[in-house]
């Protein structure tokens, strides 16, 4: 069984990639090498060749490359463009999404048009349900923009479960823990959603794909059980802010901020409020260092004493 990838504009197909019984266990079965006479390029927005393990727009040349549309040269000129590295040459944007292996081969991501914007940083969902589909006890995901208040975008995650074969399936606080730790050991903080929603099947329309309009709507991830509670000063003057700014109460001190909804612009405030009552001498950076109530308590009981949470002044 061989896994092939390729589009009409170069003649169907352009990689191939034999099946193994390792691909019957991964829902990334990768489409595979470039076939003889083929070259598939994995380049930035300036046409210039991405590093290993970094998203890239996918590139197909070589010579089954088409001449064009016929009849329609606005279209030809976009998609066929000239070869940046081999003058005469020309490539095919294929308008997907994808990242090469260490052993070469690439890994689909998806279409481009499927990327989203987050405060200026592109995301690609697909990478995202990739890496959710990796933990053991889901069985698939999907990954979509959230807008919880105007201007506050976010991220959201639906997933579906599947138990182990020596194990059930945990509990959903269980689950959603190891689902963030799962997240946090392989994705940068941004790229972590803010709500994870545990359903019993992804909504479909008429052709197969996932229903957008279907999804319920998402609310921040809580957990229910082994609440860490703030015991020091620091931590529950920290825990006060983190629950205005962020609208989420009670937040455990080991909970991560950006997990939780958290992203720059209220990292600021967060740090301006800090300023505010303690010291102007807080770096922005602390928060990004220490994501968490209690590693922030940690951090601020090197640069300031120990501060009093009935102390907190109104923020100007």
């Amino acid at each position: 069984l061989y896994n092939q990838w390729g589009a009409t504009e170069v003649s169907i197909d352009s990689t191939s990639h034999p099946c193994t019984p390792h691909d019957h266990h991964t829902t990334d079965v990768p489409p595979g090498t470039p076939i003889a006479n083929n070259q598939v390029l994995l380049l930035d927005d300036h046409l210039n060749p991405v590093p290993t393990g970094i998203p890239g727009d996918l590139y197909l040349a070589g010579t089954g490359l088409a001449r064009g549309y016929l009849n329609d040269p606005r279209k030809t000129a976009t998609a066929f463009i000239p070869h940046p590295h081999h003058p005469g040459q020309r490539l095919y944007r294929t308008g997907d999404r994808g990242i090469r292996r260490t052993d070469n081969a690439i890994t689909f991501l998806g279409r481009n048009d499927t990327q989203i914007k987050i405060r200026g940083i592109r995301i690609e969902p697909t990478e995202i349900e990739h890496t959710l589909r990796r933990h053991p006890h889901i069985n698939n995901a999907v990954v979509t923009k959230w807008e919880p208040t105007p201007g506050d975008h976010r991220l959201a995650a639906y997933i579906t479960t599947h138990p182990t074969p020596d194990e059930n399936t945990p509990d959903e606080d269980t689950l959603l823990a190891s689902i963030n730790t799962h997240l946090t050991d392989q994705l940068p903080a941004y790229m972590i959603p803010s709500s994870i929603t545990l359903l019993d099947t992804i909504p479909v329309n008429a052709n197969g794909k996932t229903d957008h309009k279907a999804l319920p709507q998402p609310q921040p991830t809580t957990t229910h059980t082994h609440t860490h509670q703030p015991t020091t000063d620091a931590e529950k003057l920290i825990a006060t802010i983190w629950t205005d700014v962020l609208d989420h109460p009670n937040p455990d001190i080991h909970a991560n901020f950006f997990a939780l909804g958290g992203h720059s612009l209220l990292a600021t405030r967060i740090i301006s409020r800090l300023r505010t009552t303690l010291t102007p001498h807080i770096p922005l950076a602390l928060i990004f260092d220490n994501p968490t109530i209690h590693t922030m308590a940690a951090a601020i009981a090197h640069l300031v004493p120990a501060p009093d949470a009935t102390d907190e002044r109104t923020p100007r």
